[in-house]
């Protein structure tokens, strides 16, 4: 019997070492998997979030998301619905559907994926290239500036932040 790869997708291998990381908004994100690798089907990344922090209230018209707690508790805003997780659940946020997340009062880490992928080529084109051994930004006062561009930037991904006046 022949196995059939359906999806066009190469056998691939991502060592840690080529693991790119970045800086966005209060989070740290690193690319496991990006979207140049699954031909654009799905990008993998890992997110630290310190405490008591989480990106604002989005939508993602194309794409949906999925999230994995490795560590910590965080509360999902999907809809209407709220969330209390903890480490080792799983949840998924549909595209079209606004959510965000809130982490508790200790450090967060999520396994994030986004299908098709599009957040990985986000992060890569607002984010701030940093080490893989780098934790969480310090800085949690964005400028207007940053905001504005960050917005911009996600409406060209069909990111949007309906809370986000600027």
């Amino acid at each position: 019997m022949t196995e059939v790869n359906s999806n066009n997708t190469p056998f691939f291998y991502c060592p840690n070492e080529t693991q790119k990381s970045y800086h966005l908004l209060a989070e740290k994100i690193t690319i496991i998997v990006s979207g140049e690798q699954t031909n654009g089907e799905y990008s993998l990344t890992h997110v630290i979030e310190p405490p008591n922090a989480g990106p604002p209230l989005h939508i993602h018209s194309d794409d949906d998301e999925s999230f994995y707690v490795l560590k910590g508790k965080v509360r999902f805003y999907i809809g209407d619905e709220i969330i209390n997780a903890s480490t080792g659940d799983y949840i998924f946020a549909p595209k079209g559907i606004p959510h965000r997340f809130l982490s508790g009062s200790k450090e967060t880490e999520l396994i994030v994926r986004s299908t098709p992928a599009k957040f990985d080529s986000l992060v890569k084109e607002v984010g701030i290239a940093v080490s893989k051994d780098a934790g969480p930004p310090q800085e949690r006062n964005f400028s207007t500036e940053y905001i504005k561009n960050l917005v911009d930037i996600s409406k060209s991904f069909n990111i949007t932040f309906p809370e986000l006046k600027i």
